[in-house]
């Protein structure tokens, strides 16, 4: 009777530990849990967020082995490559969150900054090295500066690729723009005639996922030497890229970005397609 009542007595100790065990996993697991969000929101409250709404309704799930998404965003590059084994292929859309510094040393966001997203398809390279990846692009403005802006790719609607591949179907036979070339050139123009004070800018170019940028930092002597109010440079990209290659038609986007230049904007961008090799495809940015 005695050692009845001892087992009962070691099962329910043996119960009791079991139990207190799975409480303090649970507890530690919740603590460690709630400490990662505590710095990570500590982390965003430094942070410019740019949040990416893909519609994947329009993504090539069978083909595209990732999905690359590009920006610029207040003076700073941002890129992320997202392989589609990654994304939940029951869902619609996918958001990425694109986070810059609100503030560097070039420029502090605000709004109504200008800015500009792309993402590309990105499948068998190799097999699709001369043609036109699938992509998409959206400038928009900063709306916020404490929440996330939204820019929305690949919805119903957007004409981008539509317009790129009716200009590189009309060049695809056109030996006249320097289809034989390997290197394409891009002039990005930044007039100041309307802000000749400005000290230190930034000048930005991406295209086929690819960005260059080039900080400029004594405008003003710049300016003073060429007599000018505008400053300019003359990025050159391998035609070759590690998502193909760039193609007549190719879209561009480019932006120029300082505190200077606020207000009204202390980033803006504009965009265009590529029409030659042959000699600089240019673009005032602002």
């Amino acid at each position: 009777m005695v050692e009845k009542s001892y087992i009962k007595c070691l099962y329910i100790f043996i119960a009791i530990a079991f139990a207190v065990s799975i409480l303090y996993v649970s507890s530690s697991y919740e603590s460690v849990f709630a400490q990662k969000n505590d710095k990570e929101d500590k982390e965003d409250k430094d942070k410019l967020i740019v949040r990416a709404s893909i519609n994947l309704k329009n993504v090539d799930m069978k083909n595209t082995k990732f999905i690359r998404v590009i920006g610029f965003i207040n003076g700073e590059e941002v890129k992320q490559d997202i392989p589609i084994s990654s994304i939940d292929k029951t869902k619609n859309k996918l958001d990425v969150d694109l986070k810059v510094n609100k503030k560097n040393d070039i420029v502090k966001a605000s709004t109504p900054d200008e800015f500009f997203v792309c993402a590309y398809q990105v499948g068998d390279v190799k097999k699709n090295y001369n043609s036109l990846a699938k992509f998409d692009c959206n400038e928009g403005d900063i709306l916020s500066t404490s929440k996330p802006t939204p820019v929305r790719l690949f919805q119903l609607g957007s004409h981008v690729y539509e317009k790129t591949q009716a200009v590189y179907g009309a060049n695809i036979n056109n030996t006249g723009s320097g289809s034989n070339i390997d290197k394409v050139k891009i002039k990005i123009l930044a007039p100041l005639a309307d802000k000749k004070d400005t000290e230190k800018l930034v000048i930005a170019v991406m295209i086929k996922g690819q960005i260059q940028s080039q900080v400029i930092e004594d405008v003003q002597a710049e300016l003073d030497k060429s007599k000018g109010s505008t400053i300019q440079r003359t990025f050159t990209f391998d035609r070759d890229t590690d998502i193909g290659r760039i193609q007549i038609g190719d879209r561009y986007h480019a932006c120029v970005a300082s505190d200077d230049l606020s207000p009204p904007e202390g980033q803006e961008c504009e965009k265009r397609v590529v029409k030659h090799f042959d000699k600089s495809n240019s673009l005032p940015a602002r």
